[in-house]
């Protein structure tokens, strides 16, 4: 591996166009805790004229636009290596900055609440307050569902005793639990971790699938009450702030905060019961090229093609995600060939250098992409998946002022997966080989599987489990696991569901923050569908519109405006139909 003083300054990112020296940061850095420290003069002044709200939300602004610039710069030197104590240190402070602004800001909307409506709403349609009208009206919106400052604060002080079920399942299930041991296909007895757990279910060796899957869950029996106890009490903990903020339900409570209506949740799940039998036959192909009597449940992740992932240098990779992302039109190929020449990427692993990828935003300067290229075609993906959200930040910061430029998570999976979707399909359009095209078709219905249908499961899981707690039915092991290996029978028609998979609600930690995971199935299916728009329906300018609108609106509706409504099923049938297509055509394949 070689250091990061060998690498060439074009394969780096260039810190230095957030700071071109570390005084200038300390500069910014002081400014901002001089901010910090004066904002709760604010406080009470809010509702004595459209002036005093005006001024505390610029001051805000101002604030947070400096705690974002420190922070990104800090953290982003520690990532290039964590073990430097000086970026450990400026990471730190930024930290306590970013806490302290957090803090002293955190009367501004309960105090934007005590502004009258009709008062509130007139000073916001004067035109300086343009760029926090969003804001303003997202607050306003939660009106009726927030009550006396006391009763917040009280609220607000039973927050860390109402996350303890999430802090004890963390432990319980990363340090304290003893997985045991399998023995490897070399015959080697391994300690069984979450990380080697995944491992083993790849494994060519069915013997070896099998022994990790029973062991892994032989660990999860023998602590099955104190997980039923710690997930019951999150439940239960999710059900009463609902009902304390006065909404009908605990999912209405978690989609209110991004304006998602509950017709997207259902049209979900609606959808994909609807393309279930899809599924089962992706499940029957999977079954016949393994020749297996029976598909287990530890034979869903092991390759039922060979491994043609091949090396692809850095040079190549830029090529086919341009190539690829041709259909998104001249203006997106200008922005690719800036990020790969202007700093935006860090390539190569490095001593030190935080682990997998990402993408980091600052508004005012370009978006920063951290990878760990490796030299296949699947870090190309990865290339791919990042610049998505690079070029998501840049169109949303030219085109929005700073407080309507951050995207919602429902909407920043989307930029990313639209350019994963189009690479398959350009990789399959110039591929002749069999071999070849089974395994790009595979790569894709896997993701798909795990992303739309897996998680979509686990949506109805969720949903299910809190409406017993909300009837007043016990979430009891054997009510919770009854109610898990149904939904797998469901959703699983063609695999043996058994004893072992009905424990699996156990061991997910998204269950602990609940109603998150079907944003990872609704962003899916929209990327699917919006890629196929874009390469047969000419939406490129809808979609460019809708990357410019950053958080200028809720993800649903940037989305309906894209042409993804997901309030109807429509949108999710059309991206489970892309879905069906390949599988047809890998049936024919794997004949």
């Amino acid at each position: 591996m070689n250091t990061r003083d060998q690498i060439a300054a074009s394969l780096k990112w260039k810190l230095t166009d957030i700071y071109a020296t570390e005084e200038l940061w300390e500069a910014d850095y002081s400014a901002a805790q001089a901010l910090v420290a004066d904002f709760p003069a604010h406080a009470g002044k809010l509702s004595k004229s459209a002036d005093a709200l005006y001024a505390a939300l610029c001051d805000d602004s101002s604030i947070w636009q400096l705690v974002e610039r420190v922070y990104t710069y800090a953290h982003l030197h520690k990532d290039e290596d964590n073990g430097n104590t000086k970026y450990q240190g400026m990471t730190d402070r930024a930290m306590q900055l970013y806490v302290s602004a957090q803090a002293a800001s955190s009367f501004l909307d309960p105090e934007i609440l005590t502004i009258p409506e009709d008062t509130l709403l007139s000073w916001a349609a004067q035109e300086r307050f343009a760029r926090f009208r969003f804001r303003i009206a997202d607050v306003d919106r939660r009106r009726a569902h927030t009550l006396s400052t006391e009763e917040e604060r009280l609220l607000a002080m039973a927050q860390e005793p109402l996350s303890g079920a999430d802090n004890i399942f963390t432990m319980l299930t990363d340090v304290d639990l003893d997985y045991g041991t399998v023995v490897n296909e070399s015959g080697e007895a391994v300690k069984l971790t979450h990380g080697s757990y995944n491992m083993f279910l790849v494994s060519p060796d069915r013997r070896v699938r099998k022994d990790a899957y029973e062991t892994f869950y032989k660990a999860y029996r023998s602590m099955k009450n104190t997980l039923n106890a710690t997930y019951s009490t999150s439940v239960k903990g999710d059900v009463f702030q609902a009902r304390a903020h006065k909404f009908e339900g605990a999912l209405e409570a978690a989609l209110h905060n991004n304006g998602v209506p509950v017709a997207v949740y259902d049209q979900l799940i609606e959808a994909v019961h609807e393309m279930l039998p899809v599924l089962k036959k992706y499940l029957a192909i999977r079954k016949r090229v393994m020749k297996v009597d029976q598909l287990e449940m530890y034979d869903l992740y092991v390759p039922i093609t060979p491994d043609v992932d091949d090396d692809m240098p850095y040079e190549q990779a830029k090529v086919l995600v341009k190539e690829a992302l041709k259909p998104l039109g001249e203006e997106y190929q200008t922005l690719l060939d800036k990020s790969y020449t202007e700093g935006w990427i860090d390539v190569y692993e490095t001593p030190g250098k935080t682990s997998g990828a990402f993408c980091a935003e600052t508004y005012g300067v370009h978006p920063y992409v951290l990878l760990n290229f490796q030299g296949k075609t699947d870090d190309a993906f990865t290339l791919g998946h990042e610049l998505g959200h690079a070029m998501h930040s840049h169109y949303s910061a030219e085109a929005q002022p700073f407080e309507t430029s951050h995207y919602r998570i429902l909407a920043a999976e989307v930029a990313s997966t639209v350019n994963e979707t189009l690479m398959t399909h350009h990789l399959l359009k110039g591929e002749t080989d069999r071999v070849k095209r089974a395994y790009y078709i595979t790569q894709f219905l896997e993701s798909f599987r795990t992303t739309c249908f897996r998680q979509t499961m686990f949506a109805e899981f969720e949903m299910k489990a809190h409406r017993m707690a909300e009837s007043g039915e016990p979430l009891t092991v054997d009510s919770l696991s009854e109610l898990y290996r149904a939904l797998n029978e469901l959703y699983y028609d063609g695999a043996h569901v058994d004893d072992n998979i009905a424990l699996e609600w156990m061991r997910i930690p998204h269950f602990y923050n609940a109603f998150y995971v079907y944003q990872y199935a609704t962003g899916l299916c929209s990327a699917v569908k919006l890629a196929d728009d874009i390469l047969h329906g000419g939406a490129v300018e809808r979609y460019i519109n809708f990357l410019k609108s950053g958080g200028s609106d809720y993800p649903i509706e940037e989305l309906k405006a894209a042409g993804v409504d997901l309030t109807k099923k429509e949108s999710i049938i059309a991206s489970l139909r892309v879905f069906a297509q390949y599988v047809d055509e890998l049936d024919a394949l794997m004949q």
